[in-house]
């Protein structure tokens, strides 16, 4: 008969300090793993591109809702608004371990939309002049009056919309850097292959992308602000930003495209030109030809984004009608205003003349006979070769009447609104 051993009691956990140099046994494991990882972990200068608008792209969690979905909420496009935004993205200006020109502008997005309005971005492509539109979502906010009735209410099986709006402005910001990224990241080249030389620069059709981008503008009942990111160095068969022609382009004509309503800033202007100092001034003077003779309006070419930060809560249109030396034209002035009567992306634009970005005030009592005044000045000549106008209309909402010039000398001309679109 085989005897059992009596079962041995279990040994005490081992307590005592671990000997200098080696590590206790639990993290054993864990150290190994850890020499894996460093072991296969990519180099910083790798990394720069999956980590590109990491501000912009980290996963927002959801406020908890019991019927909330998980995204950007495509409801917010419903709400009537003044003005839509574009974005162009130019794709050779896509610069390796570069991403601030990208963090700018979603900085200043957020901090201009309006209520419910739309933004697009679009990829140009001037080796080939085409474009590529990437993504479009609506600004997730309401108007102050709406806004407060809708934080009054009670919501049973869904989440106060108001309370909500955190997480949809997050969802909107972390899609908008989704679609900045796939650019960047399809695009991207060594600082040293996107540097234009300016005595030998690459062919670059950046009229051309914007041109076949023109049903836009010609669907648009709105003010299109258009942003560009892009050095803006033209250098093509229509003519070239390192050396402008003293004739005014024909564009629009020669391409048979418009790109109405649309009021266009650019920054990142030069930024990787070298061998010109003159190229910014260059490049304004041809730039804001250029788009006057695609019917657009110049707001502000420069190296740094010179965005208002205004925030446009009513628009006024009117057709109107300039007499100029005798002879009546046609035209159009836009006007957009801010909580004060101050301008903001506001135009006037006359055929055969062109059209001008407006700075100033508008206030308006649309019941008051005479309750309305503009008080403006033009960013560039229109009916004149100085360098601005000024610009005073007045009367009632549907009818104003005034003249535009040069204050002080025989250079004002009649102007005079008609059936108003309010």
């Amino acid at each position: 008969m085989r005897l059992r051993s009596p079962a041995l009691p279990p040994s005490p956990p081992d307590r005592s300090p671990p000997r200098p140099g080696v590590l206790p046994r639990a993290l054993r494991r864990v150290h190994g793993s850890l020499r894996v990882t460093r072991r296969c972990a990519l180099r910083p200068r790798h990394l720069l591109g999956a980590l590109l608008l990491i501000g912009l792209l980290v996963p927002m969690r959801p406020a908890h809702a019991l019927f909330d979905n998980y995204g950007l909420d495509p409801a917010y496009c419903a709400q009537p608004t003044v003005r839509s935004t574009v974005v162009y993205v130019d794709d050779m200006m896509m610069t390796d371990g570069q991403s601030g020109w990208a963090t700018t502008l979603a900085t200043k997005l957020r901090a201009t939309l309006t209520p419910g309005e739309r933004v697009t971005v679009v990829r140009l492509s001037p080796a080939t002049g085409r474009s590529a539109e990437q993504w479009s979502g609506c600004w997730p906010d309401y108007p102050p009056a709406r806004k407060a009735t809708l934080g009054d209410g009670t919501y049973l099986f869904q989440q106060n919309p108001v309370a909500r709006l955190e997480d949809q402005q997050k969802y909107f910001i972390r899609d908008l850097g989704a679609a900045l990224t796939r650019i960047y990241l399809d695009a991207k080249r060594p600082a040293a292959e996107v540097r234009v030389d300016a005595d030998h620069p690459p062919q670059k059709q950046i009229v051309r992308a914007l041109a076949s981008d023109e049903g836009r503008f010609a669907n648009s009942q709105v003010t299109i602000r258009a942003i560009i990111y892009s050095d803006m160095a033209e250098n093509g068969d229509l003519g070239s930003a390192f050396s402008p022609s003293h004739d005014p382009p024909t564009y629009g004509q020669r391409l048979g495209s418009y790109l109405r309503r649309g009021v266009f800033y650019a920054y990142g202007v030069g930024e990787d030109v070298h061998g010109d100092p003159a190229f910014l001034e260059q490049a304004r003077s041809f730039w804001s030809a250029a788009l006057r003779s695609m019917a657009a309006t110049v707001m502000g070419i420069g190296a740094d984004l010179n965005v208002p930060n205004t925030l446009p809560l009513q628009a006024w249109s009117w057709p109107v009608t300039l007499t100029f030396d005798g002879q009546p034209l046609d035209g159009r002035l836009s006007l957009l205003t801010g909580a004060d009567g101050n301008l903001v992306d506001s135009w006037i634009g006359i055929s055969r003349l062109g059209s001008a970005a407006l700075t100033g005030t508008f206030r308006c009592k649309p019941n008051a006979e005479n309750g309305c005044r503009l008080d403006a000045e033009t960013a560039s000549g229109l009916a004149t070769n100085a360098p601005s106008e000024s610009l005073v209309l007045t009367g009632g909402a549907k009818v104003l009447t005034g003249r535009i010039g040069i204050k002080g000398q025989n250079t004002m001309f009649g102007l005079k609104t008609e059936a108003p679109n309010l």
